[in-house]
């Protein structure tokens, strides 16, 4: 069985994406550079916001170097033909015409840009998208930060579903949440759904096997997508000032309230 995968380069992409390719005879990756794993303060940000910024994405690296280890794209898919891209080139001529040339059987996709046409008209019928949020609450980016931000820690999970035009809005395939343990940081929470989709992952893809299509649902409600200028230095304030990063064991403590998010699976 041929795999088309997209993958970011950041570790928590090749972390999962060097599971998905020991399942499959032959693979192309189109490889994505992404952004710096630590980012730099935006200009004008106050000392206080400096300080949360900083924190929070220093412990992010950290908490993944440990989780994932020091993983490169050229380690993880030295023995795979790809090709590698910029952000700007994802959807070029380029990209369309190696995989009209590949011709697979199933695409995956994790850690990449939104892939529109003529890239998307060209992927096969089963395109699968690997999104760190749940559809349709937490579509976009930092879909794993906003749940903590509005004090709904069990609403951080993983959304596995097919790709449209439109981001993370496609049928839903299978969703799932890592269990929260007092002590469980923002990012540790991070790490734990994508420590669970690996395990995960494996289901979908031997389902496609065996039956070769998913009975996905609709997303019948329009949620919201999260894009980067909805984040703002200042919204680290609610996890660190507020809550010095504790808002899972506030919530394990029934301090928040609680309200259990609707998942699918049309998984055996």
């Amino acid at each position: 069985m041929k795999l088309l995968l997209f993958s970011g380069t950041h570790p928590r992409h090749l972390f999962i994406n060097s599971e998905i390719i020991k399942h499959f005879d032959e693979t192309f990756i189109v490889v994505m550079q992404r952004e710096e794993l630590i980012p730099s303060p935006p200009l004008n940000t106050t000392q206080e916001d400096k300080v949360n910024f900083i924190r929070h994405f220093q412990n992010r690296y950290e908490k993944e170097k440990e989780a994932y280890g020091e993983l490169s794209y050229e380690s993880v898919f030295k023995s795979h033909e790809k090709i590698i891209v910029n952000p700007v080139d994802l959807n070029s001529t380029k990209v369309l015409n190696k995989v009209k040339e590949f011709k697979a059987d199933i695409c995956m996709i994790f850690g990449v840009n939104l892939i529109l046409d003529p890239v998307l008209s060209e992927l096969p019928k089963n395109k699968i998208n690997i999104h760190l949020g749940l559809s349709p609450w937490y579509k976009g980016g930092a879909t794993l930060f906003w749940p903590f931000y509005y004090l709904q820690p069990n609403h951080a999970g993983v959304t596995i579903h097919q790709i449209t035009k439109s981001a993370d809005q496609g049928e839903i395939i299978h969703q799932f949440i890592p269990k929260l343990e007092i002590g469980d940081t923002i990012h540790d929470v991070g790490v734990k759904c994508v420590l669970k989709t690996k395990d995960e992952i494996i289901k979908v893809i031997n389902h496609f096997k065996t039956y070769g299509l998913f009975n996905g649902v609709l997303q019948k409600t329009s949620g919201r997508v999260w894009v980067g200028k909805d984040f703002n230095p200042s919204h680290l304030r609610v996890i660190y000032n507020l809550f010095n990063d504790d808002i899972v064991d506030r919530y394990l403590n029934k301090e928040l309230g609680h309200s259990d998010p609707k998942l699918y699976s049309c998984l055996d």
